[in-house]
């Protein structure tokens, strides 16, 4: 399609009112939605991508100076924990060297949460934004998916988003973020006892999580992939009756089922790239919080990899940790933008079934 076509779409599935919208939501995010979709429907993917992550003004940018105080602070306070440790002997009263090392811990831990609480805002943010986006585009995305396969499965399609979203709502930001906090909060605990005791109790709190993210993520998936095995054949069957209707009309049956296959075929185009343009979309919008997540998980996990060779255990097991903590927010964070993904992928490739 060129770009009238594209305008035409736009002004039918009453874009400009979604994208006013969006920008009220998001300020800090612009682009030129008509253009993109041009692009998309043009199958200049690539054009739309650069336009989209060219649209990121006022979002939040790489502090490389933070990252590197983050870095500099636990190897500092890694190697003065070694010297503390190392020259304990030196000292009569071993209690000066243990306050020494519980001061230095302290100072660890008041850095890894500074930035273990930034990230996990940064999360609560993304996480809100992906449902306020889904929400946001869920009536238009349905209104095409209804005009491609039909009524059954614009209404099956409809209440699995719905379900997702209040997923992320409940689940994620209820459950999951806060139980993310006690891990963080038990691994501060744990390195008070030379023997760590929390360590197994740790050890499950970070399968449960994990386990979590795979259910939900395979649960929404399953759920999908059964209903487009049905959904879309039901429309299927409404549709080749239409067709066969149209057919049987004397004279111009031909003609009518050509143009109804054409109509059809169209919808299912509009439907396809309205997907690809809030996938991109959402992709583009979470792409700088979810990098500055991944680098600060990085930073820190790196930082305990090098102080493990000459300092404390419990110091390296604490930063380590925290760091696994920041992991867990970043794969809570990728699984809700993904979950998306994955159902616009289905939702498009059953309703191209569904029209052969």
């Amino acid at each position: 399609m060129g770009p009238q076509e594209s305008a035409l779409v736009w002004e039918q599935m009453e874009m400009d009112s979604v994208t006013r919208d969006f920008e009220r939501l998001f300020p800090a995010y612009s682009f030129d939605g008509k253009a993109v979709l041009a692009d998309i429907m043009g199958g200049q993917i690539g054009e739309a991508l650069r336009k989209l992550c060219g649209g990121i003004s006022g979002a939040v940018l790489f502090q490389k100076e933070e990252f590197r105080v983050l870095f500099l602070s636990i190897l500092v306070l890694g190697v003065a924990a070694a010297l503390f440790s190392n020259f304990a002997d030196l000292f009569q009263d071993h209690q000066v060297s243990d306050i020494a090392f519980y001061l230095i811990y302290l100072l660890l831990i008041a850095v890894l949460l500074k930035f273990f609480v930034e990230t996990a805002d940064t999360v609560k943010e993304i996480l809100n934004g992906v449902v306020t986006f889904v929400r946001l585009y869920i009536p238009t995305y349905i209104l095409a998916v209804g005009g491609a396969s039909g009524a059954v499965s614009a209404s099956v399609y409809y209440q699995l988003l719905l379900v997702a979203v209040y997923l992320i709502e409940w689940g994620y930001l209820s459950v999951l973020v806060p139980f993310v906090y006690a891990y963080v909060l038990m691994t501060v605990i744990n390195g008070i006892w030379l023997e760590e005791k929390l360590a197994l109790l740790l050890e499950l709190s970070e399968k449960v999580i994990k386990g979590s993210l795979k259910a939900s993520a395979w649960l929404i998936t399953g759920f999908s992939l059964l209903q487009s095995m049905i959904s879309p054949v039901i429309d299927s069957l409404q549709s080749s009756a239409v067709k066969k209707a149209l057919s049987a009309m004397p004279g111009v049956g031909g003609l009518t089922e050509g143009m109804f296959e054409m109509v059809l075929g169209s919808a299912v185009l509009v439907k396809n790239s309205l997907g690809i343009y809030m996938t991109l979309t959402l992709v583009a919008l979470c792409a700088v919080p979810v990098l500055k997540i991944a680098l600060t998980a990085c930073v820190i996990k790196l930082g305990a990899a090098l102080i493990g060779i000459i300092s404390d255990k419990r110091l390296t097991n604490c930063a380590s940790r925290v760091g696994e903590g920041n992991l867990m927010l970043l794969r809570i964070a990728l699984t809700s933008v993904g979950m998306f993904m994955i159902q616009v992928a289905i939702i498009s490739y059953s309703a191209g079934q569904a029209v052969r």
